[in-house]
């Protein structure tokens, strides 16, 4: 049975975080490809940590469904931070098996991440937004909620998981090793 080829473009912060796609490239028919077309997946490598979610801020929602992210964690709520852009998938870097079927997956559109933590949609962007640093004012006019909803929903997250503030929170989530 023939396969048709699949490429890749990569983005990411500095060269040398494309070596963690080495081992898949040579164990597969995937190619770097020179356009983002038909057939070719998106993959951002998530090098630093939270370096993803400017990128994807930047896609428009066509780009973002061919899109795999690569990152260093498996986080749920992080990784669910990152599927809410609405990406074919998020895969943790180091497992090569579910990233070479992540940029099958991708490169045809295909949605395979499944949510793993209990925050909903609006927690998950407030969530985001906290990542990259913004106060609850700032938050809120973002969103385009009140100062109150915001501390809101901060507040039902921090009673979900059971810590007490949003530094807390926020070094449990930047913490590669935690899950």
């Amino acid at each position: 049975m023939n396969r048709r080829a699949v490429g890749i473009q990569m983005l990411y912060h500095h060269p040398t975080y494309t070596s963690f796609m080495k081992p898949v490239l040579e164990r597969s028919d995937i190619q770097l490809a020179d356009t983002f077309d038909h057939g070719v997946a998106q993959i951002v490598l998530d090098y630093p940590l939270t370096w993803a979610i400017t990128q994807l801020e930047k896609m428009d929602s066509i780009a973002r469904a061919r899109t795999l992210v690569a990152t260093q964690t498996s986080q749920p709520i992080y990784q669910d931070c990152l599927a809410s852009f609405h990406l074919s998938g998020v895969v943790n870097s180091t497992n090569e098996n579910a990233l070479l079927s992540a940029i099958y997956a991708a490169a045809s559109a295909q949605k395979t991440y499944q949510w793993q933590s209990r925050l909903t949609y609006m927690e998950l962007r407030v969530t985001r937004l906290l990542l990259q640093g913004l106060d609850t004012k700032r938050l809120a006019k973002q969103l385009q909620i009140s100062y109150k909803t915001v501390n809101a929903h901060i507040s039902n997250i921090l009673g979900k998981l059971d810590l007490e503030s949003r530094a807390q929170y926020l070094a449990a989530l930047l913490n590669p090793l935690t899950s």
